[in-house]
């Protein structure tokens, strides 16, 4: 889900905001239309929103309906091993050691709080891409009736990019929290017996990976609230030149 949310963030909701920006600008100095662009660019942006929405929603509803849903979830570190194993081929390298730290389980009939946390997380992980987006859409509009969105494009971007910032690190600490509960429901076992299968022998106290807690936070939601924020500074700056620059041109044609 996060690489979701950064592809929207990177690939589509940051430079559609640098695009009407820069149309913002050529209008301005050229005087040429370019309300098609716009047109386009606010489309792309409700496209991306639904795009967002395919991708949460059916998640969010198998979570509140309880079915099957696949996690993943940190276990304690581990690698499986079978007994009098020899002369593996191909032999190309040498193994020092190896860890498996996270596995996939799909499970149901979930707590109510693991439910709570990961459905809160993926939601606080989405108004970041929703922020973005919306400000996109809103400055498009405007754009497209004429107003000034000066004012509007600064404060709306450090919104987003607060969105970003925090949603981000919220979101991923709410799935991580309730992942790992999912582990626990899923995975904790507190005994367990098998048939003998001759040399075969489980060396720990479960037989499949013990579940684990560990959150791993990504950064990009960090990097991408700086980008937002300074693409909005630049697009403030150039919004400011060009009203200089049209009223030095009109003092300078009055004195002519």
């Amino acid at each position: 889900m996060s690489f979701v949310f950064t592809s929207l963030l990177v690939f589509v909701a940051i430079p559609m905001l640098l695009i009407v920006g820069i149309l913002f600008l050529r209008s301005r100095y050229s005087g040429r239309s370019v309300s098609s662009a716009v047109a386009v660019a606010r489309i792309a942006a409700w496209a991306g929103m639904g795009i967002m929405l395919i991708a949460v929603v059916p998640n969010i509803a198998t979570l509140v309906s309880n079915e099957q849903i696949t996690v993943e979830v940190p276990v304690e570190p581990y690698w499986p091993q079978f007994p009098n194993v020899t002369d593996v081929v191909p032999d190309h390298g040498d193994l020092v050691e190896g860890k498996i730290t996270s596995v996939m389980v799909t499970a149901s009939h979930l707590s109510f709080a693991s439910r709570f946390l990961l459905i809160s997380g993926m939601l606080v992980s989405t108004l970041g891409t929703i922020a973005v987006l919306g400000s996109v859409i809103m400055l498009c509009t405007k754009l497209l009736a004429g107003s000034p969105f000066d004012r509007a494009l600064r404060r709306s971007g450090h919104l987003a990019a607060t969105a970003v910032a925090f949603g981000g690190l919220i979101g991923q600490i709410l799935i991580g929290i309730g992942s790992a509960r999912v582990g626990e429901e899923t995975l904790r076992v507190n005994g367990f017996s098998y048939a003998s299968l001759g040399d075969q022998n489980f060396p720990t106290d479960s037989p499949w990976p013990i579940p684990s807690f560990s959150v791993n936070f990504e950064f990009a939601p960090l990097f991408t609230a700086l980008a937002i924020l300074v693409v909005v500074e630049l697009i403030s700056s150039g919004m400011q030149l060009a009203r200089q620059n049209e009223t030095l041109k009109a003092d300078t044609d009055g004195l002519v």
